[in-house]
């Protein structure tokens, strides 16, 4: 899979479903290709866990024989088991160009795909894998967020509860499930999905961001919450001058996303307060592998003048957008 070079390396890891060894081993002992001992030693490695060890022979063994597709198929799912997708995609587009036919290789290709940021790639692979008979949840999760990127957040509430029908615990459907019902105007059940979602995964690097983000859908009931004082938040068109920015750092990739190859746009809607706070963040639309988290951050950080009406600071809403790419 090609990347695209950024100069501002600026933000859904979640749901990896990862290769049985059970069912590996079945293939591996149908598909060893006589007299090539290097890959049976890979194969043997990958059996007992050793991916790493595994890649080291298979990165060898494909330079030497670009035809080997038994080693190309390996080397994907080596990769895949460790988290390494756009590596996986990278090996599994190789396949592809000797077995176009392999339902398994256009499913996590199209995982992949999605998660870097190529929707149109992602859905054709994904479309392929299903007609060839693949049953992963992978490519159905593959159309949920392409789905939901495009606007159309009914099909990817559809997509995403087809994901979760064929495995429950695919965490990353479940945000894609919250955001497109959130688009809905079914709040309630946004909020449910991101519980499902927290329960799954309670140490998630972006858990505390969903956490907040649940609190905001499910505010405490009014005996419970806090008095706060109300102030009035306008948007751009309704003041005088607009907030201006002064210092705005960049997230970073977070390594497991680096790996993983995710990339896109991450966009945040937020309040810049008259206080001279951003306050009031809200993921309109999430990356996923610990980014959201890295463009709150980076959010909360900025440094602006409040924006004005009649003379007097207020606090406004803002888009902020964050672009991550890899090199």
């Amino acid at each position: 899979m090609k990347r695209q070079a950024s100069p501002h390396p600026v933000s859904l890891g979640l749901g990896l479903v990862l290769l049985g060894v059970s069912c590996v081993s079945a293939w591996a002992q149908q598909s060893k290709p006589a007299g090539s001992s290097e890959y049976e030693k890979a194969v043997e490695l990958y059996q007992n866990g050793d991916e790493t060890g595994a890649i080291q022979i298979l990165e060898k063994l494909v330079r030497a024989e670009v035809d080997h597709a038994d080693a190309w198929n390996l080397l994907g799912r080596a990769y895949y088991q460790l988290g390494m997708l756009w590596r996986a995609g990278d090996a599994f587009e190789r396949l592809l160009r000797l077995r176009p036919d392999s339902p398994d290789a256009q499913a996590k290709l199209a995982y992949a795909l999605i998660l870097g940021g190529q929707s149109e790639r992602a859905v054709a692979n994904a479309e392929r894998a299903i007609e060839l008979g693949d049953k992963s949840a992978e490519p159905l999760y593959a159309l949920a967020e392409a789905n939901y990127r495009a606007g159309n957040f009914a099909r990817a509430v559809e997509q995403a509860d087809k994901v979760l029908k064929v495995n429950s615990g695919f965490a990353l459907a479940l945000i894609t499930r919250s955001m497109a019902l959130y688009s809905l105007g079914r709040h309630a059940e946004s909020a449910t999905c991101l519980e499902d979602f927290l329960r799954l995964r309670p140490d998630d690097p972006d858990a505390d961001v969903w956490r907040e983000q649940l609190r905001k859908l499910r505010p405490p009931k009014p005996s419970e919450a806090t008095p706060e004082t109300s102030t009035e938040i306008f948007k751009g068109k309704d003041v005088t001058t607009k907030a201006r920015v002064l210092e705005k750092s960049e997230p970073t990739y977070t390594e497991s996303a680096r790996q993983a190859g995710v990339t896109g746009t991450l966009i945040l809607r937020a309040v810049f307060s008259g206080a001279g706070e951003v306050t009031n963040i809200w993921v309109t639309r999430p990356l996923s592998h610990g980014l959201n988290a890295k463009a709150v951050r980076a959010a909360k950080a900025i440094r602006f003048v409040p924006a004005t009406k009649d003379g007097k600071p207020v606090s406004m809403w803002i888009e902020l957008q964050y672009n991550f790419n890899l090199y």
